[in-house]
């Protein structure tokens, strides 16, 4: 009598210790088990299936990079289409740069060629200078440029660091026999100076040094210091 009373309620403390075990083990399998997430399709994913995916991605991403950067690298002075191998050979064989010298140009012996490779010399000017030379007997200071028509101190200014000066080639005249006519060509000796200088002489006057020619009349201190590098006296 007394076991069956205790029947029932063994049944019911049996069937709650069973719940309570599979509770337990649900419990445990939620905990220990990996979360899961929903991608955008709404399916679920685990957590370490996706760090799986992301990982993957991001060594494809990084191992794209690596492989660029040394392509990029190695190929960065050549077209795409070059293989690394012809730009390795390019590279090698490519000579050196060429560094270009300054131009310079001796404004006593340069041709209207020559003076043409100066920047703002064209061949109208050319000729003018080289002219200019020829009347001259050479140029002693390159602001005699100046004196050429047409020149100005700009363009002076501008190729004056292209210019030098060779004074060995200038023609000088000798004041004791050269001719009227001659002398008359000249730019810088005045008719009336000339004509003193050749009837000083025809009296029989010879010119030693520039003091001899202060005796001309016409002669002016401003001209004589300009005529000095052209003029050769008597010794």
């Amino acid at each position: 009598m007394k076991d069956k009373k205790w029947f029932p309620l063994r049944s019911q403390l049996t069937g709650i210790a069973w719940i309570s075990v599979v509770l337990l083990l649900i419990a445990g399998v939620a905990i220990f088990s990996p979360k899961k997430e929903v991608d955008r399709w709404g399916k679920e994913t685990s957590d370490t299936v996706a760090r799986a995916i992301l990982d993957s991605k991001e060594d494809s991403v990084y191992r794209s990079k690596r492989k660029y950067a040394h392509y990029h690298a190695d190929n960065a002075y050549h077209p795409r289409w070059m293989s690394p191998g012809k730009d390795s050979i390019r590279q090698a064989t490519a000579p050196p740069p060429v560094r270009r010298q300054p131009l310079v140009v001796d404004l006593n012996t340069a041709d209207t060629t020559t003076l043409m490779l100066l920047h703002g010399i064209g061949p109208t000017y050319a000729r003018r200078i080289v002219a200019y030379r020829n009347r001259l007997g050479g140029y002693v200071d390159t602001r005699q440029l100046l004196e050429v028509y047409g020149f100005s101190e700009e363009l002076l200014a501008h190729i004056q660091p292209h210019l030098v000066l060779t004074k060995d080639s200038i023609r000088r005249l000798d004041v004791n026999t050269i001719e009227l006519k001659q002398l008359l060509r000249h730019p810088y000796i005045e008719y009336y100076q000339a004509r003193d200088i050749v009837r000083l002489r025809d009296r029989g006057v010879r010119f030693h040094s520039p003091d001899d020619l202060r005796a001309v009349p016409s002669m002016a201190d401003s001209t004589l210091e300009r005529m000095l590098p052209y003029l050769q006296f008597a010794q």
